[in-house]
C-alpha cells in the first residue's frame, strides 16, 4: 500500500512563478523519461553513465542501454504492484540504483529514497510509517538493508521494445515521482514528495544555468539516496542528454585521478572533498575543460574558495535547496567576471549561494510575512514550479510551510546587488532546532529523544556549533551520573544516522530547562566548555 502524499492545488500561489511581473507557466510535459526515449532512438550509442567501482575497470552505460534496462525493471515492478503504488529504494552508487531511479519514473510507481547506511531501526520505522508496495536494494548495500528488500537489484538484462509504459508518456504534472526524508533529518514522518512538475523544473533550470548538453561530461559527487546526487548526478543529467561518472565511492582522496582520467566538464562536491584536494594536490592542476566546481550540501567558506582559484585556477560555484525545493533554488552563475566574482564569493564574510534560478522566485521574510528588501535579514522563502506538493501524509505540516503563499525555509539571510544588477542571496543561519551536518539536516529534538530512551540517561540536550570542513556539528550535553559516554555513544549509533551523532559530549549534573520544562537552548552553548568526549 503506497503513502497518500500530501497534494496543493496547481493554482496554490506557491506553485506560482513569476518572471517581470508577468506569470510563468510550469513545463509542456512533466517527465524526464521523453529525452532518455529520444536519445535511446537517435543516439543509442551515446554514454550515459561511466559508472567507476570499487574494484575493477569502468563500465560504460549508454542511452540505449539505460532505456532497455529500466524498461526490463519497470516490467517487473508492474508485474507486482500497479502504477501510482509506491516503490521504496535503497540505492548504492551504482548501474542497477540509475536503472531502478528511471524504472520507476517509466513505471509511474512514486519512488521512496532510503539511505543503505541508516539503521536498520530508522529504516524499519520510515516504512512503517509510509509502507512501500515494493522494496528495492542496491546489491552492494549492507546486510540490514538487503535484509528489508523484497527484490536486491542485478544488472537487469536488455529487454525487447514494447507498448509504452504508464511513465512513457505525458504524466499529470502534479503526480508523485519521488519522495525524500528531508534531507537527511532523523524525524521518519516527514517525508517530502516532489511531483514530476518539480523534477522538470529543477533539471531544465539546471540544464539552461549551466549548460548541460550531450558534449557535457559531469563528475558526480554525492551519494544517489541524497536530493542532490538523485537531481544533480542523474535526472538533470538525462534530461539534458549529457554524461556523467559515477564513482561506487565518494573518496576525497580519489577525485583527483577521477578527475585526470575522466576529464569532466564540471564536478559536483562537497567543501571536505575541496579541502582533500588541496592538501593531496599540491602541484596538481586539473586538465584542460573543467569550467567549475559544483559546492551544495554544506556552506562554502570564503577563504576555501580562494585558495582552490588560487592552487587550481578553477572558480567554485556554490549552490543553495532543499529537498523540499527539489535540489536548486539558487546557484551562482557561470561565466562572471572576475570582479563581480571576487565581490560575491572571495571578498566576503559569507559567501553567496547565487541568484534564483529560472521556474522559482526567491525572497526574504519577517515572521509576520512583510517582504524585506536589500541587506536586511529574514527568513529565505521560495514559490515555483520546483517546489514540493507537501509532506506525504501531513497536511498540518503543509500548511505551516505553505503559509502565506510561499514556502517556508527556515534558513535565515538577505541578498545584495551584486555589481552586475543581480540579486546575489547570502545565507546566516537557521531559525529551527536543526543542524546542517555534512549536508544533511539533522533534528536537534531527535536526537534528545533518543539520547534520553537509553538506559540511565535521566535528560539530555544537544546543540549545533560551527565546524570549518562540516558547516556545523552536533555536541551532546547528558546527565547520566552512572553512565559512560563513550557507551552511550556507541548505543546512540545504532538509533541515529551517522549525521546525527553528536562529536562532541559533557557530562552535566542537570540539564537546563525553564519551570514549564522547556529547553534554556542559549544557556547551553554557555555550558558546554572542554568536557572529554567518548
Amino acid at each position: 500500500m503506497s503513502p497518500s502524499p500530501t497534494t496543493v492545488p496547481p493554482t496554490s500561489s506557491v506553485h506560482a512563478y513569476e518572471h517581470d511581473g508577468a506569470p510563468v507557466e510550469p513545463p509542456a510535459h512533466a517527465t524526464v523519461i521523453a529525452t532518455l526515449l529520444e536519445r535511446a532512438r537517435t543516439t543509442p550509442d551515446r554514454a550515459c553513465v561511466t559508472w567507476v567501482p570499487e574494484e575493477g575497470a569502468p563500465r560504460v552505460l549508454t542511452y540505449g542501454e539505460l532505456e532497455r534496462r529500466s524498461r526490463a525493471l519497470a516490467d517487473a515492478l508492474l508485474r507486482r504492484q500497479a502504477p501510482g503504488e509506491t516503490v521504496a529504494l535503497l540505492p548504492g552508487n551504482d548501474l542497477p540504483s540509475v536503472t531502478a531511479v528511471f524504472a520507476t519514473l517509466r513505471a509511474a510507481t512514486p519512488c521512496l529514497f532510503l539511505d543503505p547506511g541508516d539503521p536498520e531501526h530508522r529504516l524499519r520505522a520510515v516504512l512503517r510509517e509510509h509502507p512501500a508496495a515494493t522494496v528495492l536494494c542496491s546489491p552492494f548495500a549492507g546486510e540490514h538493508a538487503r535484509g528489508l528488500a523484497d527484490l536486491v537489484l542485478n544488472d537487469a538484462p536488455d529487454t525487447v521494445a514494447g507498448p509504452p509504459l504508464p511513465g512513457d508518456g505525458t504524466v499529470p504534472a502534479e503526480d508523485p515521482a519521488f519522495l525524500f526524508g528531508t534531507s537527511g533529518s532523523t524525524a521518519a514522518s516527514k517525508l517530502v514528495v516532489q511531483p514530476h512538475r518539480a523534477l522538470t523544473s529543477n533539471a531544465e533550470a539546471v540544464r539552461r544555468h549551466h549548460g548541460l548538453d550531450g558534449a557535457t561530461t559531469l563528475l558526480g559527487g554525492l551519494p544517489i539516496h541524497h536530493v542532490n546526487g538523485v537531481h544533480f548526478t542523474l535526472v538533470a543529467v538525462v534530461h539534458s542528454g549529457a554524461h556523467v561518472v559515477l564513482p561506487q565511492r565518494i573518496s576525497p582522496f580519489g577525485h583527483r585521478a577521477l578527475i585526470d582520467a575522466h576529464r569532466p566538464h564540471i564536478v559536483s562536491l562537497v567543501p571536505p572533498v575541496l579541502q582533500m584536494l588541496l592538501a593531496t594536490g599540491r602541484g596538481w592542476r586539473p586538465p584542460g575543460g573543467l569550467r567549475h566546481f559544483v559546492s551544495a550540501a554544506a556552506p562554502l567558506p570564503a577563504a576555501l574558495a580562494r585558495e582552490v582559484l588560487e592552487t587550481f585556477g578553477v572558480r567554485v560555484l556554490q549552490g543553495y535547496g532543499l529537498s523540499e525545493t527539489t535540489n536548486f533554488s539558487t546557484t551562482m552563475p557561470t561565466g562572471l567576471p572576475d570582479a563581480v566574482y571576487r565581490t560575491v564569493t572571495l571578498d566576503v564574510d559569507i559567501p553567496s549561494v547565487g541568484v534564483a534560478l529560472p521556474g522559482n522566485e526567491v525572497e526574504v521574510f519577517t515572521p509576520d510575512g512583510t517582504l524585506l528588501g536589500e541587506g536586511r535579514t529574514g527568513e529565505i522563502r521560495m514559490r515555483g514550479h520546483n517546489v514540493m506538493s507537501g509532506y506525504a501524509g501531513r497536511p498540518d505540516l503543509t500548511a505551516d510551510a505553505f503559509a502565506g503563499g510561499w514556502f517556508h525555509s527556515g534558513d535565515l539571510g538577505h541578498w545584495r546587488t551584486g555589481p552586475d544588477g543581480l540579486r546575489y542571496f547570502h545565507l546566516t543561519g537557521r531559525d529551527k532546532n536543526m543542524a546542517k551536518v555534512r549536508g544533511e539536516s539533522v533534528s536537534l529534538e531527535e536526537v534528545e529523544r533518543a539520547l534520553v530512551s537509553l538506559p540511565g540517561v535521566a535528560d539530555a540536550a544537544c546543540l549545533s556549533v560551527p565546524h570549518p570542513a562540516w558547516g556545523e556539528q552536533l555536541v551532546a550535553l547528558v546527565a547520566a551520573p552512572h553512565r559512560d559516554l563513550r557507551a552511550i555513544r556507541e548505543e546512540l549509533a545504532a538509533l541515529v544516522p551517522v549525521a546525527a551523532l553528536p562529536t562532541g559530549w559533557q557530562q552535566l549534573d542537570r540539564i537546563p530547562r525553564t519551570a514549564t520544562g522547556k529547553l534554556r537552548r542559549p544557556r547551553l552553548a554557555e555550558l558546554y566548555g572542554a568536557g572529554e568526549g567518548p
